[in-house]
């Protein structure tokens, strides 16, 4: 019986060109690839093992996964794209969901249905973003609840200007607003539009397969302070019983 090939180490781990050329539109659709793209697999799921641990903190704690390396129905029986994600950990998760009740509390057993962050691999490049998942309105709505305070917005916007290269954006909509200039009266604007429940947000930035960074020896390591960049916002975002403007028993509310 072959042996399996153990997961990387977070020092080990390294995306080559053969990685990207594996998401060639010819080839998202062939099951003979599958191992090649359970190869891409064990290295995010190598990082995000390594994210999750070194991004920990006493407020944060963090699930890894990674998503599917073949053709199935979830990902329309094409692989365009891998991915992995980190999300509350289940300590949160079930304070949440004792809070939202028993029919609402179901959406949270999705690993993916929170505010994320996530690293993705492409055939142009790597992608790093803080995401609001469509469904999780639960992180959504603390959001703009949070942001109808003006002090709160001026908050946001400077934990949002540090990143470089980053834009946000509303689920698919033409406008990206760079986070360097982002300001309070221009979330305002932003946020009108915003749907929890129906949109995605996005915080990201794209990295193409030529850059530098992508072959770095320190790849590990930069990655790592990509992601601890994110985490202001990040905080700022996702629902927890500190970060409260979802229920009212709290004392949270939409104050002017």
């Amino acid at each position: 019986m072959p042996q399996r090939r153990s997961i990387p180490s977070g020092a080990e781990i390294r995306f080559l060109p053969t990685d990207f050329a594996r998401f060639q539109p010819e080839l998202q659709a062939n099951p003979e690839y599958n191992a090649a793209r359970l190869e891409v697999r064990r290295k995010l799921e190598a990082l995000g093992k390594h994210l999750a641990a070194t991004l920990a903190a006493d407020d944060l704690a963090f699930a890894a996964r990674a998503s599917l390396h073949h053709p199935y129905k979830f990902n329309r029986f094409r692989v365009d794209s891998q991915w992995v994600y980190l999300s509350r950990a289940d300590k949160e998760r079930r304070r949440l969901k004792s809070l939202l009740g028993v029919d609402l509390g179901k959406d949270l057993d999705q690993n993916y249905v929170h505010a994320i962050l996530v690293f993705e691999i492409h055939q142009h490049g790597l992608e790093f973003a803080l995401r609001v998942h469509k469904d999780a309105w639960w992180d959504g709505e603390n959001l703009k609840r949070k942001c109808a305070v003006a002090a709160e917005r001026e908050s946001l916007a400077a934990c949002l200007r540090p990143l470089a290269g980053y834009g946000m954006q509303i689920h698919d909509y033409r406008r990206i607003h760079a986070c360097e200039t982002i300001t309070p009266e221009e979330l305002v604007e932003t946020l009108r539009y915003y749907v929890p429940g129906e949109h995605w947000l996005h915080i990201s930035r794209a990295v193409p397969s030529s850059d530098p960074l992508v072959a770095a020896e320190d790849f590990v390591s930069r990655t790592t302070e990509e992601f601890r960049a994110l985490l202001p916002a990040y905080r700022f975002i996702r629902w927890t019983p500190e970060n409260n403007w979802l229920f009212e028993e709290n004392g949270a509310g939409d104050a002017p």
